[in-house]
């Protein structure tokens, strides 16, 4: 048996390419699949089937767009809700053999109502498993969140999760390998360590939410502070019905400089620009949002709408699939196309280009210390314990489209992130909002921790 992760950038997403001789099985594809058949083909084998671990809330899962492609392949999951697709309504403790691999179907609610791991077992050695796909319900150093399904029951949610982990998934014993769907970054867990795979004895010893008692647990859990972004219901919904095929879409467009102006003006239409936030505040084309390439797939369910149309300024036309695919990983579909010749065209054709204040970092102390300035947080909740700078004000950028308001728009503001990447994004926004004065300590606050500024602990 061999197992190969396939890491999706920007969303922390993991899923699983298994294969034993002839056969195989992919757990939780992401929409832009020739991974998948890539590794088919190397390994001289078949996809059999696609296992979900759960109707996914961070993005969109690409079992139809894989299935499209081999037909003969059978789409799994859990049969405690209702799919509108899929071929396999699989019930706790049922088992799929496939060669010499037996897969355990495993329901373990509290994540989700239809959470399921997958353990695996080779029979040619022993009916022992010997890996376990535990989707969202146990990750490296952290469990999944119970908040998502509805808010007001997280500790409902909670007591259920902690009875799956305890009575369902450490009884596979100690010496099973864990495979989650998330790594370091995800929102879908508060402090996900950065290996990406344990066994069950290891987080059984390391892991702090392994060790608690059922009442800690669900006061913990309670007590977390993670993001609710308006895109988890549209990844959800799309989860439950099924994602339209992406042949479906409209092949991107390379617009020159007059139809990309006529374009970019239009109410639905959204420009973005994913140069480093460096580039972009030096110069860049009025109206357009920063999201940086290597962050975008973090970034776009964040602040964008999947009603939107968008077209791009990229450094380089081979950047397109990339950006692309960012996007269609949450569902954003509507890609229209990019800037022929990027931002050194639109320069070249006689337009303007707007630009915004790159702060150093002793220099914003000092304007602080003077004047006095609006300084944003765009951090999310957890973060802010690690400390903020003094008189901060503390609006995730997850949040800040619908709390801009409650900001002075005619006073000098600044935003500000541990590296410049959020914040120039943030920036560009509250620039497009009717702010008078926005600026960015690109350099973050990694640089006014290095410089030894203070920061007050929340």
């Amino acid at each position: 048996m061999r197992v190969v992760k396939v890491r999706s950038e920007g969303l922390s997403h993991l899923s699983y390419f298994v294969h034993s001789g002839p056969d195989a099985f992919v757990v939780d594809p992401r929409r832009d699949i020739d991974v998948y058949l890539k590794l088919a083909e190397e390994n001289d084998a078949e996809i059999k089937h696609i296992f979900e671990t759960h109707r996914n809330e961070d993005y969109v899962i690409g079992s139809l767009e894989l299935k499209n492609r081999v037909p003969s392949a059978r789409i799994g999951h859990s049969d405690a809700i209702d799919f509108e697709y899929g071929d396999d309504s699989l019930a706790d403790g049922e088992k799929i053999e496939m060669g010499s691999l037996e897969i355990t179907c495993i329901n373990t609610p509290g994540h989700t109502p239809d959470s399921m791991c997958y353990a695996v077992a080779d029979t040619s050695v022993s009916d022992d498993p010997i890996v376990v796909f535990t989707g969202d319900t146990l990750f490296v150093n952290e469990v999944g969140r119970t908040d998502l399904v509805d808010p007001d029951r997280t500790g409902e949610f909670a007591e259920v999760l902690y009875d799956s982990i305890h009575e369902k998934v450490l009884p596979l014993g100690d010496h099973v390998i864990i495979h989650p769907a998330h790594g370091a970054g995800s929102v879908c867990g508060g402090d996900i360590g950065d290996r990406e795979f344990s066994t069950i004895g290891y987080e059984r010893k390391h892991n702090k939410w392994l060790s608690m008692g059922r009442d800690e647990f669900v006061q913990n859990k309670l007590d977390q502070e993670l993001i609710l972004s308006p895109y988890f219901k549209h990844c959800e919904k799309l989860n439950t019905i099924g994602p339209p095929l992406l042949s479906e879409r409209e092949p991107v467009r390379v617009l020159d400089v007059e139809i990309f102006e006529e374009m970019r003006h239009k109410p639905e239409h959204v420009v973005i620009d994913t140069r480093n936030p460096q580039a972009y505040l030096e110069g860049c084309i009025p109206g357009s949002t920063s999201a940086y390439l290597g962050a975008l797939g973090m970034i776009a369910g964040w602040v964008f709408h999947p009603d939107q149309v968008f077209l791009f300024v990229l450094d380089s036309p081979t950047e397109m699939e990339e950006a692309r695919s960012y996007l269609i990983r949450v569902g954003y579909d509507k890609v229209l196309g990019y800037l022929a010749r990027g931002i050194a065209g639109w320069r070249e054709a006689g337009n303007d280009t707007s630009s915004m204040r790159n702060y150093e970092i002793r220099e914003l102390k000092e304007l602080m210390d003077k004047d006095g300035l609006q300084i944003v947080d765009v951090r999310q909740p957890h973060e802010y314990h690690s400390g903020i700078i003094e008189d901060s004000k503390m609006i995730p950028l997850t949040s800040l489209e619908e709390k801009m308001g409650s900001l002075d728009k005619k006073k000098e503001t600044v935003t500000i992130c541990p590296s410049g990447i959020r914040s120039t994004t943030a920036a560009s926004m509250l620039e497009m909002n009717g702010f008078e004065e926005v600026g960015v300590p690109v350099e973050g606050l990694h640089a006014w921790r290095k410089a030894g500024l203070p920061l007050k602990k929340e």
